[in-house]
């Protein structure tokens, strides 16, 4: 009789075969409430949450946009800013740094990832121009970005891929060029959606009294005075996590099959680890939490199996197999890599282990080896660090003319 722990490996292996097969995947988690019995659903300005009625007439709310999903997704892959989690180490990573070295952001806490303008207008530590020079040169862009040759799709992609593998899967858009095709669609598509009871509002207030001053409403960062506010809710007859992943779009990529099939373990890494409520790290709040807890009256549970489809398959599936499908050894130092085949037949030759090393891609970018044996890092994996000088800031009220320095170039000239 097998084992668990035998059946595991077969279990995990034929996982992200099985989806590699597939032109697209579907998965679909059935969760629910941990600690209420209405939640608090995204909300947007404006407009409120987001609710509508299907084609059947069932009246559904948005929970989480795909939007917020793809942040939440690179939450679980962070213990602090831009510190993978012991799962991922040997990933790249972009750091953001001012004069006085005090850490700006990074490449997983922005919102547009590489293609962020801290990013690409930052020098690295051991050169003189700035990334965005580095790209317009691998990308032969000319023209001020006017002009790109029709056959450099692939330097795009291999170079998105050496430095922030994640961005092909979450999508980019280089909007500091004027050529619109620098871009890539999400390959992840996911949401979380509730369908309503049939009395589904739950409306009430809250009330903040101030004794002291009850008047001071309207004194600029303070907190003073008293309020009133309102509060909705929701009640949820189930909620549902969808996560389409277009498998097509990934095999259509320039990489080599074992640099995609990584991408697809990592895509599935990320859903396994939400859904298994993983500690994530919130860049806004600089503080880590269970990545089902999306907000106030929100604290989220997922039943156990998972549901996927294929345009040739189906089957179930549960949030530890999606964990255990990323590719064998990504922890290692060097970078994620893959395990022999022990199937192969290689007719007597010595087969070598096929894998993405990170550390000799981001090499091939950038002259880092001298910067790397030197520097003492918390960060593991391959480190662009860059220096982005913040703009001056303007005085309000001032003509224009008047600025106020800004206090990492302060800091730089006192030293």
């Amino acid at each position: 009789m097998m084992t668990n722990m035998e059946a595991a490996p077969v279990q995990t292996d034929s996982v992200l075969d099985t989806f590699y097969n597939q032109d697209r995947v579907v998965i679909t988690a059935s969760l629910r409430l941990t600690n209420s019995r209405f939640l608090q659903p995204t909300g947007f300005p404006d407009i409120d949450a987001c609710l509508y009625r299907d084609h059947e007439g069932r009246r559904w709310c948005l929970v989480e946009s795909e939007q917020s999903m793809s942040n939440r997704l690179e939450s679980v892959c962070m213990k602090s800013p831009g510190v993978w989690v012991d799962d991922l180490k040997g990933l790249p990573l972009i750091v953001v740094r001012d004069k006085a070295h005090d850490l700006l952001t990074t490449n997983l806490t922005e919102p547009h990832r590489l293609a962020s303008s801290y990013i690409l207008d930052g020098k690295p530590a051991n050169g003189s121009n700035n990334l965005r020079e580095i790209f317009e040169r691998k990308l032969e862009l000319r023209s001020n970005g006017d002009f790109w040759p029709l056959d450099k799709r692939a330097a795009l992609e291999q170079l998105v891929f050496a430095l922030d593998p994640a961005a092909l899967l979450h999508g980019f858009q280089f909007v500091q060029w004027k050529f619109v095709g620098l871009r890539q669609t999400r390959l992840i598509h996911a949401r979380l959606e509730a369908e309503l009871a049939d009395d589904p509002e739950v409306h009430y207030g809250m009330v903040k009294w101030d004794a002291i001053e009850p008047e001071s409403t309207r004194e600029e960062r303070a907190n003073k005075g008293q309020s009133i506010a309102a509060k909705s809710r929701i009640i949820p007859k189930n909620i549902t996590a969808t996560f389409d992943i277009d498998l097509l779009g990934l095999k259509s990529l320039s990489l080599g099959e074992e640099r995609k099939k990584f991408l697809l373990g990592l895509v599935l890494w990320k859903i396994g680890a939400f859904l298994a409520n993983k500690p994530a790290f919130d860049p806004r709040s600089r503080s880590t939490g269970p990545s089902l807890r999306l907000r106030s009256d929100c604290y989220l549970t997922c039943d156990g199996s998972l549901s996927w489809e294929g345009n040739t398959g189906r089957g179930t599936n549960c949030a530890a197999a999606l964990i255990a499908a990323k590719p064998a050894d990504l922890g290692q130092a060097d970078g994620p890599r893959f395990k022999q085949d022990a199937e192969r037949n290689d007719n007597g030759k010595k087969t070598e282990m096929c894998g993405v090393t990170f550390r000799k891609l981001v090499k091939e970018i950038l002259s880092t080896a001298e910067q790397e044996e030197k520097r003492k890092s918390i960060y593991d994996g391959p480190v662009v660090e860059v220096r982005y000088e913040p703009k001056r800031k303007q005085e309000k009220g001032s003509s224009g003319n008047a600025t106020v320095p800004d206090r990492s170039a302060v800091s730089a000239e006192g030293q």
